[in-house]
């Protein structure tokens, strides 16, 4: 910063920071954009004081290039000023002199000043002084070496005791010295007394209280019946749904597609242990095309038997059947490939024909 006959001057340098303690109070009086312009973006300065940051003012090029301010900083404050932006910025303003130095300089002029002329002072003095008070007072500050007060101090001293007066108590006697009126001290029995009011006063206000609470709470208590028969209704209605979504579930589970095209749909988990590779194996099943037509089915009378595993039936069935238990009912869709192939079997199965069985395992030994 540099001082010319009280100036105060600050270049912010946009990336930079400026910080120093107060040594003498000073004001900002105008923020202004410096020459060169960057940019016409916002140019924004701060001012961190007491670890908190304030913005003084924002600047915007060929919009708002200057900012007249008033902000006075006094001796001691740590400050940092920055600017946000792309553009420098010129801070300006004056050092603010101190009231010791105005005195100083006030005497000096008044040492040029006429002597006291006391004979003026005393015609010109305020109503209720006498010059016997002045003179007096005046003897008092020569011994201690101290100043004559003005016209306006003695106004002043005047008007506070006139206010300090006021104040007062007013008394019957004037001669005597005024005295603050004692306040009447309350008596044990008026003191029981008015406790016992502000009791009454207290029961009164909860009766009172209670008497408005009480529906209220009666009220809550039938809402709160109504909410829980809701629910109980609710409940049930709610299961449903929740039992259906989770048979759903369940049965879209039982679905297997395997690579080779082959869907296994287990209508009914039989019971006991999974018939395996080898084993004789009885069977009932309707075979049907996919639409609809049966070409051959087993329903009553000797089951279909085979072994399982060992190619004597379409290779559908040696995977499809393959770890079914007894009782156990499934859907098979099985695929050309894994049925009759390219041929079929005439005149019932064309060619390239996708056979559904519906199989229930009945024995397996």
């Amino acid at each position: 910063m540099n001082t010319v006959q009280g100036f105060m001057g600050l270049i912010v340098h946009p990336g930079k920071t400026y910080t120093q303690i107060v040594s003498a109070p000073f004001r900002i009086a105008m923020a202004s954009l410096g020459e060169d312009v960057t940019d016409e973006k916002r140019t924004t300065v701060t001012v961190v004081v007491d670890k908190k940051e304030y913005v003084l003012c924002t600047l915007i090029a060929n919009k708002i290039e200057q900012q007249a301010l008033d902000i006075t900083f006094v001796e001691g404050e740590e400050i940092t000023f920055a600017v946000k932006g792309d553009n420098i910025v010129h801070l300006t303003g004056n050092y603010v002199f101190s009231d010791d130095e105005e005195e100083m300089g006030s005497e000096m002029e008044s040492e040029d000043d006429e002597s006291f002329d006391e004979e003026e002072f005393m015609k010109n003095l305020p109503e209720g002084v006498t010059p016997e008070e002045v003179r007096a007072l005046l003897a008092q500050q020569d011994m201690s070496g101290s100043e004559i007060e003005s016209d306006e101090e003695i106004e002043s001293e005047e008007e506070e005791e006139e206010e300090e007066e006021e104040e007062v108590p007013v008394v019957v006697n004037k001669k005597r010295a005024a005295e603050p009126v004692k306040e009447e001290t309350p008596t044990k029995k008026q003191k029981a007394e008015a406790k016992k009011a502000e009791a009454k006063k207290v029961e009164a206000k909860k009766a009172e209280a209670k008497k408005v609470e009480e529906p209220k709470k009666k009220e809550a208590k039938k809402v709160e019946a109504k909410k829980e028969e809701a629910k109980k209704v609710e409940e049930p209605k709610k299961e449903e749904p929740k039992k259906k979504e989770a048979k759903k579930v369940e049965e879209k589970k039982k679905i297997t597609k395997l690579p080779n095209g082959l869907i296994i749909e287990d209508v009914k988990v039989g019971e006991g242990a999974s018939c395996k590779s080898g084993q004789r194996v009885g069977m009932r099943y309707i075979g049907k095309l996919t639409s609809g037509k049966v070409f051959d089915k087993n329903v009553s009378g000797k089951p279909f038997s085979f072994l399982l595993g060992r190619g004597e039936v379409i290779k559908g069935w040696d995977i499809g059947v393959a770890g079914m238990k007894a009782g156990g009912e499934r859907k098979l869709t099985i695929p050309a490939p894994l049925a009759y192939g390219k041929r079929g079997a005439p005149p019932d199965i064309p060619k390239n024909a996708t056979l559904v069985f519906d199989i229930k395992l009945v024995s397996m030994k």
